[in-house]
């Protein structure tokens, strides 16, 4: 009797764990999710070393005091600071602090947020647009190459991303709720990301003042002050740093590198914001005239330029599915009048439109890692779209029209950039051959043959999900190819032509070779081989000449008379707080890394006027500083634009017994001092 009583209850309990696992399956897909984000992100992340020797020598430098922490200085003595604000350099020296100083401990952080990026991603479109969308949307941004390769280096990006992210869910929170705190800390977030990369976090801005004042359900006064009020919160916290630096005395702190009036507030204002935009002249910039880089670094400035030869392998895959998916999205949402939907799209769709806005008008530097922060908006946009696009195919009629147009436009988009490379041949024949399995689906589903509701259900389920399965499988290979060698440090990227020419490489789709980034002379990808990136991350060296320099980092001066100069003055009297001052923060950066006192008296690429005449003589006077190794600046124009530079050379004693341009200013305060007047 009691076998045949436990029957019923072992039926029952079978059927609870089936509900109980019907109910949850979304978890165990978002944890395959974000396993593969995890892989690709994290997988011999060790081969990148220090990364960005830039970031990696300030990281070093700001264990090294409380007043390098606070002001990021990149050299040991506090002499200049790094170009970017603290947020994420905080974070990768406080993993250095727990873990020890190493590459490894420093990349840790920003493969972590790229993760979280990833999860945050899944809760925001999850949450307006269904768990299906969020899986895709998590997935897209999971295996985005841009994404992939600034996860794995240490520039702030990852972390700035993150925040990005962050701010889109919390502030699309705050529009569906209406309350003031969610729209408070929405601003307090941008205000965090402002301090991870300056101006760049104004992109999510005005997406996400515009969504509260037509969606959130307060009254249009109320919504006005709620405006007003986030707008002060944000003021506040993006200003903090700025702050505390301006009004610290220049004496009592580092000179703010990459400005020529050492204010961090024109660093945030100029050179890591409107002239990114407008064109950085003169100054630390790299061009003498309008536009500097800009179209070295990502093209020539236009609507296509996010598909060219830089900017396409690296963020474009997707653009038609985001873009038309988006549309179907939106005429869904406009159907059915749903307040909460046009906030939430309002908040992804102007993130995306105002980002690609401006990375593809932009005239100033916009480099290839910087789609990063386009990569998250076109993902909600692939995710949300997918599934718009799906019932557009269940529905058939009229609405099929969007179904098809994606496949194909996505299609033709993935196959004309897979062809450049030549690299595995076999995805364009899967994209090719999956996209034709699609349409022929969709077109059969045109057809009026009798289909019932559930075979149309399951038919246009198939086709789509075959189309966005093979969609993904080309922007994953060129993810997994920085597991072949290290992440470039100073210019992340991935794919097979990406610095290291593992494909064959053509200029001919979208504007060719006018988007070339660093790929064979600014002009398509390398042959195989060229521009490999050093081992162990190290910093990226463009041919010499490239920038009017000879061989190192922006034709810095050659490891071998750092070294020889660092051995000289540590037997003829080095200073405690500057040993030997360089040219630029790039040729010292390995150095720093070594934990020797080396400083660069030109920033990062050896133009700045860091050393006035009257600093320069307080150093010497004091005994801070002592020698100077000069030649090698870089950039245009290199270190013979620094007025340092003429005072040091005109009064300073050569060094003979020492093959390079190395200086002995010992004694020579005075004549320093005088040179000023």
């Amino acid at each position: 009797m009691s076998a045949v009583a436990e029957t019923p209850n072992a039926h029952e309990h079978k059927e609870s764990v089936s509900r109980r696992l019907a109910a949850h399956w979304h978890l165990g897909a978002l944890g395959c999710v974000l396993a593969l984000a995890a892989f690709l992100d994290f997988f011999r992340l060790g081969q990148n070393g220090y990364a960005n020797t830039y970031y990696a020598g300030a990281v070093r430098s700001m264990l090294h005091s409380w007043r390098n922490f606070f002001f990021v200085s990149f050299d040991p003595g506090g002499l200049v600071s790094v170009d970017k604000p603290p947020l994420a350099l905080w974070v990768e020296a406080a993993s250095a602090k727990i873990f020890g100083y190493s590459g490894l401990a420093i990349l840790l952080p920003e493969a972590l947020a790229g993760v979280i990026a990833v999860w945050v991603l899944y809760l925001l479109v999850a949450r307006y647009f269904g768990r299906i969308a969020g899986l895709i949307a998590a997935l897209a941004l999971a295996v985005s190459p841009v994404s992939v390769s600034v996860n794995r280096d240490n520039n702030p990006d990852a972390l700035f991303v993150l925040l990005l992210v962050v701010a889109a869910y919390v502030g699309a929170r705050a529009v569906e709720s209406g309350r003031l705190r969610t729209l408070l800390l929405t601003a307090l977030v941008v205000g965090l990301a402002f301090n991870a990369k300056m101006l760049a976090a104004m992109v999510v801005v005005p997406a996400l003042a515009l969504a509260f004042l037509l969606f959130a359900p307060v009254s249009k006064l109320r919504r006005l002050w709620y405006l007003l009020a986030a707008g002060v919160v944000l003021v506040a916290v993006s200003g903090a740093w700025i702050a505390a630096v301006d009004l610290t005395p220049a004496s009592q702190r580092p000179y703010v590198g990459s400005t020529t009036n050492n204010s961090a507030l024109s660093l945030a204002l100029d050179y890591n914001g409107l002239g990114r935009v407008t064109g950085q002249t003169g100054g630390t910039s790299f061009g003498g005239g309008g536009g500097g880089l800009g179209g070295a670094f990502s093209g020539t400035p236009g609507v296509l330029r996010l598909l060219n030869n830089s900017l396409g392998d690296q963020g474009g895959w997707l653009l038609a599915l985001a873009l038309v998916g988006g549309l179907s999205v939106l005429l869904a949402t406009i159907r059915g009048r749903s307040r909460r939907k046009l906030g939430a799209l309002t908040v992804i769709g102007g993130w995306f439109f105002a980002a690609a806005a401006v990375f593809s008008l932009s005239d100033g530097i916009i480099h290839t890692y910087y789609l990063s922060a386009l990569a998250p908006a076109t993902g909600a946009l692939v995710g949300a779209g997918a599934v718009a696009l799906w019932r557009d195919a269940r529905r058939g009629g009229a609405r099929l029209a969007l179904p098809l147009a994606a496949v194909l436009l996505s299609c033709w988009l993935e196959v004309a950039l897979l062809r450049r490379s030549g690299y595995l041949p076999w995805l364009q024949a899967l994209v090719i051959g999956a996209a034709a399995v699609a349409t022929v689906v969709l077109v059969a589903l045109a057809l009026p043959t009798g289909w019932s509701q559930r075979a149309r259900g399951l038919a246009a389920t198939g086709a789509l999900a075959v189309a966005v399965a093979a969609l993904l499988a080309a922007p994953t290979a060129w993810s997994a190819t920085t597991f072949k060698a290290a992440v470039n440090g100073v210019f992340p990227g991935a794919g097979p032509s990406f610095f290291s020419g593992l494909g064959r490489t053509s200029t001919t789709a979208f504007g060719g070779g006018q988007g070339g980034g660093f790929r064979g002379g600014f002009g398509g990808a390398p042959p195989a081989g060229r521009f490999a990136p050093p081992g162990g991350g190290g910093s990226f060296r463009p041919p010499a000449g490239a920038f009017g320099g000879g061989g190192g980092v922006f034709g810095s001066s050659t490891s071998s008379n750092v070294d020889s100069a660092l051995a000289y003055v540590k037997k003829h009297g080095a200073t405690k707080r500057f040993a030997l001052i360089v040219s630029s923060e790039q040729e010292a950066a390995p150095y720093v890394i070594r934990g020797e006192s080396v400083a660069a008296m030109g920033g990062f690429t050896g133009r700045e006027t860091v050393l006035t005449p009257a600093y320069l003589s307080s150093l010497v006077r004091s005994g801070e500083a002592r020698y100077f190794l000069l030649g090698g600046g870089g950039g245009p124009g290199g270190g013979s634009n620094n007025a340092a530079v003429s005072t040091i050379t005109s009064t300073c004693t050569a060094v003979t017994s020492f093959s390079g341009s190395l200086y002995d200013c010992a004694g020579k305060a005075a004549a320093i001092a005088d040179a000023a007047g």
